[in-house]
């Protein structure tokens, strides 16, 4: 499967590997109690860097074809991000039982594995049936900027202790990537775990994966004068598409030179999007910075030039 496939509920449980949107309980509790960033994500498999927007999953029922496009270009003049608007096509559906394995390796890579650990989990089927997985632990919580700059220093990223003098860093979740598997890296895997597998008493096999730290996802929340700002980067080298139920609406406007996508929802909250180049890396970093209902289009952007240092 190449960038552009189309891909739906269940291929994203199906394939789920990174870079990848945390999901754990505290982010999502963080999300729920401030009823913003409804667009919660989750990516797919790393090879496809493509990410989709529960809201447009929640709507569907089958996968889609993808008609509009809005993008950003890294500084090579390549394309890095796109949104789409997707179409029903005729993905084919994954059985209960391909749907059932899936759930079940997410749930033990979490179980079994610590944050910033990666795992290649085999699941057994019957008769000859079953699928590698690729899965991530929890991610890892910090409490305070300081520790999460040390943690991600040299790496690109900026933390600040607080945005525009009004709101205060309350809280991050860090998730690193494991190092991406060849094809004939995944395809020896496979053929040694599968026999594991069906030799166990538990159904599935797995193998610790090397995580080189270049590439990760975060999320850090930020609160003051009742307002909460999320900003969500990820740091990669591929090509990132998030895809909409409708057509995609995004702005492009410059901020000092720099082009970003602006948009509000019917919510009233309001997010935009960069790229943050990285001197002499493939490596990029793909800024989200989403605020709550009552943060105006011009304290966002200001919010948004900080990270243009």
């Amino acid at each position: 499967m190449d960038h552009d496939s189309s891909q739906d509920l269940r291929t994203i449980f199906h394939n789920v590997k990174v870079p990848e949107a945390d999901v754990t309980k505290a982010v999502m509790n963080i999300l729920e109690d401030e009823k913003m960033n409804k667009r919660v994500t989750f990516y797919s498999k790393y090879k496809l860097s493509t990410l989709i927007v529960l809201a447009s999953l929640l709507l569907a029922s089958s996968a889609f074809a993808a008609t509009q496009l809005i993008t950003l270009t890294n500084n090579k003049g390549d394309v890095i991000y796109e949104e789409k608007k997707f179409e029903d096509s005729n993905f084919p559906d994954y059985t209960k039982e391909e749907q059932r394995r899936s759930l079940k390796a997410h749930g033990l890579g979490q179980d079994l594995l610590q944050p910033g650990q990666a795992a290649a989990i085999y699941m057994a089927g019957e008769n000859a049936e079953g699928e590698l997985y690729i899965r991530r632990g929890s991610a890892s919580g910090f409490s305070d900027a300081a520790s999460l700059r040390d943690e991600l220093k040299q790496s690109g990223a900026l933390i600040f202790d607080r945005l525009q003098d009004q709101y205060d860093f309350v809280t991050g979740a860090l998730t690193y990537n494991p190092d991406p598997l060849t094809d004939q890296k995944e395809a020896e895997l496979t053929e040694q775990l599968a026999q594991e597998a069906r030799d166990s008493k538990d159904g599935y096999a797995m193998r610790m994966l090397d995580v080189s730290k270049e590439g990760w996802s975060m999320i850090v929340t930020y609160k003051g004068e009742g307002q909460t700002i999320l900003v969500q980067p990820m740091k990669m080298n591929e090509k990132l598409t998030i895809h909409h139920s409708e057509e995609p609406s995004a702005e492009s406007i410059t901020v000092d030179g720099v082009e970003m996508l602006y948009s509000l929802y019917t919510s009233g909250s309001q997010g935009i999007r960069f790229i943050q180049n990285i001197p002499n890396s493939d490596f990029h970093i793909v800024y989200y910075i989403e605020a709550t209902k009552g943060v105006t289009k011009e304290q966002l952007l200001e919010i948004a030039k900080a990270y243009l240092q």
